[in-house]
């Protein structure tokens, strides 16, 4: 009781605007201190090694897998959004089958280096191999159908998915309930920094969410990862709802480079550890927690976005259609070649 006490109180919540940080070891101590785990959750990673059987004259390559458990059993209570490309990487498809089957999720597990998209083998089967490792590593009871598996990286190579069922023994025994710093830290690719942002409701409950994403940054959503935790109890229809629409406010009305991914991920889980009453879902309080988290994690996207320097953000008012038709609105400024040299060049001639 009184380690949980002095969690509580120690924890603290990311900041809607960052301050300029002095260096990196300053913004990491700052991530590290808005970085809490809510309860119910734990996070382990672990480094390996692989050789492409697609170009294996490169050489022995380092790859990462990071592990999210559930620490006090399955939850019924998640939600996910997808891409909407038409050519989904296989964690995508295996995800919208564990999302369409309705059955509960135990773990999730996430490998960078190599995106498991268009690999010329069975990704499908590939990204169960991992599933299965981790259920096998955590005894879950429900087995691979309770692990939702992720990969960002390299298109076009096979999945080297020995090589990191190997190392998920590794991950596992490095599982720790304090801190989502390591889990941000482990899901970069060519991020320049990790990306976290939280929020305390009033009953105590957290919500923690992680990122990744650079390059290949478009609406809807980007190649772009994230993973939202809280130990509210929230209904999974309510959350899928919440997710839409926080997604959509965020993820969704952001841009770096215009090109769309094929594997794109969000997702949020609920380890329902914390007693919420119906007030907090009803009076709109975790849903602007949630946008908040989601808000923060789509500006820090696009301000670590590959080659950036400049971020421009649009403000459209008095629009008379849709939402969807101002944040369409919204992307042909941004996107414009003509704009943004002007932006770039800080010369509106």
């Amino acid at each position: 009781h009184e380690h949980t006490t002095s969690r509580l109180e120690s924890s603290k919540d990311s900041v809607e605007i960052l301050p300029p940080f002095s260096s990196k070891e300053e913004y990491l101590d700052y991530v590290k201190s808005i970085a809490t785990l809510p309860k119910g959750f734990a996070t382990g990673t672990a480094d390996g090694k692989f050789v492409s059987l697609d170009v294996p004259s490169i050489g022995s390559l380092p790859i990462r897998a990071t592990v999210i458990h559930l620490t006090e059993g399955p939850t019924d209570s998640w939600a996910a959004v997808f891409t909407r490309n038409r050519f989904p990487g296989a964690p995508i498809l295996v995800g919208r089958q564990r999302l369409a089957s309705g059955k509960p999720l135990h773990a999730l597990v996430i490998n960078n280096k190599v995106s498991n998209v268009c690999s010329g083998g069975d990704g499908v089967a590939d990204a169960e191999i991992v599933c299965e490792a981790v259920a096998k590593g955590l005894n879950l009871p429900g087995g691979s159908e309770t692990v939702l598996p992720s990969s960002t990286g390299i298109i076009g190579w096979r999945l080297p998915a020995k090589e990191i069922a190997d190392i998920i023994p590794n991950a596992i025994g490095a599982l720790q309930t304090d801190n989502a710093l390591n889990a941000a830290t482990s899901i970069m690719t060519t991020d320049r920094y990790p990306k976290v942002r939280s929020k305390t409701l009033s009953n105590g409950a957290r919500i923690v969410g992680i990122a990744k994403g650079a390059g290949m940054i478009e609406p809807n959503m980007a190649t772009m990862l994230s993973y939202i935790m809280t130990d509210a109890t929230v209904p999974k229809e309510t959350l899928q709802s919440f997710l839409a629409s926080a997604s959509d406010e965020s993820f969704n009305s952001i841009s770096v480079d215009g090109d769309e991914s094929t594997s794109d991920t969000v997702v949020l889980i609920a380890s329902n550890q914390v007693e919420t009453s119906s007030d907090i879902i009803d009076n709109g309080e975790f849903l602007q927690a949630l946008k908040s988290v989601t808000k923060g994690l789509a500006s820090d996207l696009v301000r670590n976005g590959e080659g950036t320097s400049h971020v421009m953000k649009v403000t459209i008012s008095n629009f008379p259609g849709t939402p969807y038709e101002a944040r369409l609105l919204g992307r042909h400024v941004v996107n414009s070649p003509l704009f943004k040299c002007a932006v770039s060049g800080n010369d509106p001639n």
